[in-house]
């Protein structure tokens, strides 16, 4: 949309500031009047801007703070307790990987030696081997004796001697010592 309004201000083509100038009251005639002679002019107030120079950098002072320090330090020592600690697991594993080797050697030939051994004891080759060679034989009926164990067991305590007292007791304890030694 244009703008409607017909103003000597908007009208004309501006060159510059468009701050009032009030040394030349003719190029503002309908906004500018001359103030009543009663009252006081308008002062002005000067506007400063300050305007920071490209060429005048003021670099701040950089610290490392105590907490900073001790912060990467304890990340350092935590770093280097996990690299320890990665060592000590790749040592442990490969130990482990060697002894489950061994292991299934060790269990390899334990099955060997149990086939020997069971191989060593075969009941029918002793039999023939004490028959034929050491010349045993069966026993016969009337060799055989089973003995009767249906009557309980009891037990007769036979001399008891009764040393109460310091003295029984360490020459009990001394005798118990030479009969050890003899």
């Amino acid at each position: 949309m244009a703008d409607t309004r017909t103003s000597a201000y908007g009208s004309r083509a501006v060159y510059g500031s468009l701050a009032y100038d009030f040394d030349n009251p003719e190029l503002y005639q309908e906004e500018y009047s001359a103030p009543p002679e009663h009252t006081a002019p308008p002062q002005t107030q000067e506007r400063t801007r300050a305007v920071p120079r490209a060429g005048a950098h003021v670099r701040s002072r950089q610290a490392v703070y105590p907490l900073a320090m001790v912060g990467i330090l304890a990340a350092a020592v935590l770093l280097v307790i996990a690299i320890m600690a990665q060592i000590q697991l790749f040592d442990i594993s490969s130990k482990t990987v060697e002894l489950e080797g061994q292991l299934k050697e060790l269990q390899t030939e334990q099955t060997k030696l149990q086939i020997a051994y069971e191989g060593a004891f075969n009941l029918t080759e002793i039999e023939q081997y004490a028959t034929s060679e050491l010349g045993m034989q069966k026993p016969s009926a009337d060799q055989i004796y089973y003995i009767d164990t249906s009557s309980p067991d009891k037990a007769v305590i036979i001399n008891q001697t009764n040393n109460d007292g310091f003295f029984g007791r360490v020459s009990d304890f001394l005798s118990g010592i030479g009969a050890y030694f003899r």
